[in-house]
């Protein structure tokens, strides 16, 4: 199925269903549901390259712990099985550093805006992409939080496509100057559904829990955070997505949902060692305790059927790509 002019892949299954399937084969449930989400990311892969014009620039956006990343990995996989080369161009490199970017009313620094990136420099990027197909782009130390001088040369030999990923991708800011936009194509991605269980009002978890229980099993395992520390930051993650991401969701050519259908029996239950370590004190306590029961009501998975291509390895590990 293609998802084109926003249709996607939605699912109908319950948390009942999901148990049923993790109990009785896990190993087929996991190879059903990576075959469908890999077959996705294949079939936008050939409607790109056997479009009418051809397309030189991808804008691939999404919301934290959507899996954009993985995917644009994904992608260039399936666009070199069918011959058709790729770079991947990351927008954190155009951040501004910590010094430069706007502040929070708390005075910290505001990373979720769109003004934390060097907007000027990356329209140049795009644009010249699209004229020349070729471009220099930014660097950036996150080590230091600031910027390189030094550039990275990009030329798109032999119709290759460059691929930009970020949070920000589908904000039309990065193309308000740019005089044509043929060859440019919008991609946005996200957990596009949450689940629930047979016969009950509502979600038992919702689609933004999910891409929280992602990036709490990142953050905690990979990043030297926290369940407490990563919960706390959660909120104003969400503030920034309504502000700066929402609104240009409905702007994209494609929409794919990121989410796997096993992954509450793997992720989430993952999540509960580190939700079980938030301390009474924490303001975050009685979300994480929440959280922790929702989580039980999912029957496990071993990890180890996971395979090393797919986009829950960002989160999980043991990827088979480089971040």
């Amino acid at each position: 199925m293609l998802n084109i002019t926003n249709s996607y892949r939605h699912y109908s299954l319950t948390a009942d269903k999901i148990n049923q399937y993790a109990l009785s084969d896990p190993a087929e449930f996991v190879r059903v549901s990576e075959k469908a989400f890999r077959s996705d990311i294949h079939d936008i892969a050939e409607s790109i390259v056997n479009s009418d014009v051809r397309c030189k620039v991808i804008m691939l956006a999404g919301p934290s712990a959507s899996g954009k990343t993985t995917t644009a990995k994904i992608l260039q996989d399936e666009l070199q099985s069918i011959g058709c080369g790729s770079e991947i161009i990351s927008m954190d490199n155009f951040y501004l550093g910590e010094k430069n970017v706007p502040r929070t009313p708390e005075g910290k620094p505001d990373f979720e805006t769109v003004k934390a990136l060097n907007i000027d420099e990356l329209e140049k990027c795009i644009s010249d992409l699209l004229k020349y197909g070729e471009c220099d782009i930014a660097n950036f130390d996150f080590a230091t939080s600031s910027p390189l001088e030094e550039k990275t040369h990009i030329n798109l030999h032999n119709d290759s496509i460059a691929i930009i990923e970020g949070i920000h991708a589908l904000n039309p800011i990065f193309t308000q100057h740019i005089t044509s936009t043929v060859g440019l194509k919008k991609i946005y991605i996200s957990v596009k559904q949450g689940i629930r269980e047979s016969g009950k009002a509502g979600y038992l978890v919702t689609a933004a829990e999910l891409r929280l229980f992602r990036r709490l099993v990142r953050d905690c395992k990979f990043r030297g955070s926290n369940a407490d520390h990563t919960m706390g930051m959660w909120k104003n993650v969400l503030f920034g997505e309504k502000n700066y991401i929402v609104p240009f969701k409905y702007s994209g050519d494609i929409t794919i949902n990121s989410i796997h259908m096993y992954e509450p029996c793997v992720i989430a239950y993952e999540a509960i060692e580190y939700l079980e370590k938030v301390s009474q004190d924490s303001s975050e306590y009685e979300y994480a305790r929440d959280l922790i029961e929702r989580a039980k009501k999912f029957v496990p998975i071993s990890e180890v059927l996971i395979p090393d291509n797919s986009l829950l390895r960002e989160f999980l590990g043991n990827s088979k790509f480089d971040y």
